[in-house]
């Protein structure tokens, strides 16, 4: 019998498949039964246990990152950070991706571009977005979820950890973005905050030097 991470997996490979191609358009039916599928992922079906978590919480980088799966179409990966620690606001270019956190407990500040006609990556200019409300997420919650228009861009900060959540993302970072070359990941900074309405001035900037990330190994069996 399959594993709930394999079956998640298999129907990721499914709704994503050519993703990456102009061309592509998401099966909505397939990508609600993914919500559904990764909101019943836990810590142990994906082998982050106390003794993982203890091992992030005394080593020094403020995150660790476990790889599960990548392919062109898809990145199925762990991210844990310690408490405190905040994953800095980034950008995930044309990119679908359902976020599950299975162990701590998080806040989400989610941001959606307002128009993408803007050059997101020049530190020059400023971009207009919306920001939504701040949400607190632990393992008991659903998925988060972002498309290529709403709550694009986030940053997530550990308020009870080590935090750990489940990224599942199509198409993965640097593949080929239609024709536009490889797709970074931009980081962002709010320059202008409006007092009296959720309109935000946004400039992209270089990632903090404080913040890094240690890779660890996934210790379930390989998905291929």
């Amino acid at each position: 019998m399959a594993s709930r991470i394999e079956v998640l997996w298999k129907l990721a490979l499914k709704t994503f498949s050519g993703s990456k191609t102009s061309n592509y358009k998401i099966c909505l039916k397939n990508f609600e039964k993914l919500k559904c599928l990764i909101n019943e992922i836990n810590a142990e079906d994906v082998y982050v246990d106390k003794k993982v978590l203890d091992y992030v919480n005394n080593q020094s980088a403020p995150m660790c990152a476990i790889d599960v799966f990548e392919n062109q179409d898809i990145t199925i990966a762990i991210f844990i950070l310690k408490t405190g620690v905040t994953l800095p606001l980034h950008d995930h270019p044309e990119m679908h991706g359902l976020l599950k956190v299975i162990s701590g407990v998080v806040k989400i500040d989610s941001y959606s571009i307002e128009s993408y006609r803007d050059k997101v990556s020049d530190k020059n200019k400023g971009i207009a977005a919306v920001k939504h409300s701040s949400t607190i997420i632990k393992h008991t919650d659903p998925a988060c979820v972002l498309t290529p228009f709403l709550k694009n861009l986030h940053e997530i900060t550990c308020l009870e950890g080590p935090a750990a959540f489940l990224d599942v993302l199509s198409p993965p970072y640097d593949t080929g973005d239609y024709g536009k070359g490889k797709r970074p990941c931009t980081f962002f900074k709010v320059v202008t905050i409006n007092e009296i309405s959720d309109n935000v001035q946004l400039v992209a900037t270089d990632i903090p030097s404080t913040f890094y990330s240690k890779s660890l190994n996934y210790m379930g069996q390989p998905l291929r």
